[in-house]
């Protein structure tokens, strides 16, 4: 079930006494930790019927001990296990048959509520008897109309309104549904923090946006490849020590600039096939905001030149695989050369 389906649930208080929140959107799932424990409990019963455990080093004794201790000031109890090993892929910590006992018959004056990362092992027994007795929650990227409500919501949160327009380039820019995006709804709320204090008006511009938004990888090596094609290395080697320091690897950075580089030549060449950008952005299978960065990019350089910026990047490439040269220096001195 998803992030709908859980708030649908929990409006209508048909929240199970065995439940999973897990996905690669963890901030939603500490989110739905947050509205249980305000849906099930007060600031007064808080202390006492509310029991929070670590799963890597809890007692799984305890656990049950503490699902099957009457609430003394609320409806039900609510009882929290954090990150089980039982649930994932690595080996337990053991304590598997206690757990597995409690959910064939699990108290009905009870919600335990195991909290689990970005990947569970759907082949564990504890995972199955959730599934089977209780609900399992699977918190994955949102779907567009989910995120533009919840962008909105936080936009006006601080009293700033942000239009259909802005809205979708900021979406665009964060590389949010990008097949291999690892932009996240904490990203997300790190950004928009950002375009809120850049705003000096109560509608959010374009202008906010294209100058706070650091999206993903993508998005970086856009700027990147920006700063290379306006001749200011300095910017372009302080871009690639921010991507550095915030854990991009080398290669990944490599492979990113030599996609993005023969994407310009190819765009250029279709172009002076006489391609329209509608055609382009279909035989590329990507989107047009993307063709106009590509085509902006084509018109800094000739197609020689692009050839040649393509073998720079495969000789540092093969520098790096070689041993001949450490990666970081390699690309420093490809930027460099371009």
């Amino acid at each position: 079930m998803s992030f709908k389906e859980f708030g649908k649930d929990l409006k209508e208080g048909n929240i199970k006494n065995v439940c999973l929140l897990w996905g690669r959107e963890s901030f939603l799932s500490e989110w739905a930790e947050r509205e249980l424990i305000r849906a099930y409990s007060n600031d007064t019963s808080r202390q006492f019927d509310v029991a929070e455990f670590d799963g890597e080093e809890a007692d799984p004794y305890k656990i049950v001990e503490a699902c099957e201790t009457l609430p003394l000031f609320s409806e039900k109890k609510l009882v929290i296990v954090d990150k089980l090993p039982l649930l994932e892929s690595k080996a337990g910590s053991g304590g598997e048959e206690v757990i597995l006992s409690y959910l064939k018959n699990p108290s009905d004056t009870t919600i335990l509520v195991f909290v689990s990362g970005e990947k569970v092992d759907k082949r564990k027994a504890v995972y199955k008897a959730i599934a089977k007795g209780g609900a399992v929650y699977e918190f994955d990227k949102l779907a567009p109309s989910e995120l533009g409500a919840w962008i909105k919501k936080r936009f006006k949160t601080h009293k700033k309104n942000v239009l259909d327009k802005e809205l979708k380039l900021l979406i665009d820019l964060s590389g949010y549904y990008d097949k291999e995006s690892n932009y996240t709804l904490y990203h997300f709320e790190n950004d928009i923090s950002k375009v809120i204090l850049h705003s000096n008006e109560d509608v959010i511009t374009s202008e906010d946006i294209e100058n706070t938004v650091s999206g993903n990888i993508n998005t970086n090596i856009f700027t990147l490849i920006d700063h290379i094609g306006a001749g200011d290395k300095k910017s372009a080697f302080n871009m690639l020590s921010d991507m550095f320091l915030y854990g991009e690897s080398e290669y990944g950075v490599l492979a990113l600039l030599h996609r993005q580089y023969e994407n310009v030549l190819n765009v250029k060449q279709l172009l002076r096939d006489g391609k329209s950008k509608g055609e382009i952005a279909s035989m590329l299978n990507t989107k047009d905001f993307i063709i106009n960065k590509w085509m902006a990019l084509g018109k800094k350089y000739e197609e020689e030149e692009l050839k040649n910026i393509l073998k720079h990047i495969y000789n540092s490439d093969k520098l790096i695989k070689t041993g001949e040269m450490e990666s970081r220096m390699a690309l420093e001195l490809l930027i460099a050369s371009i």
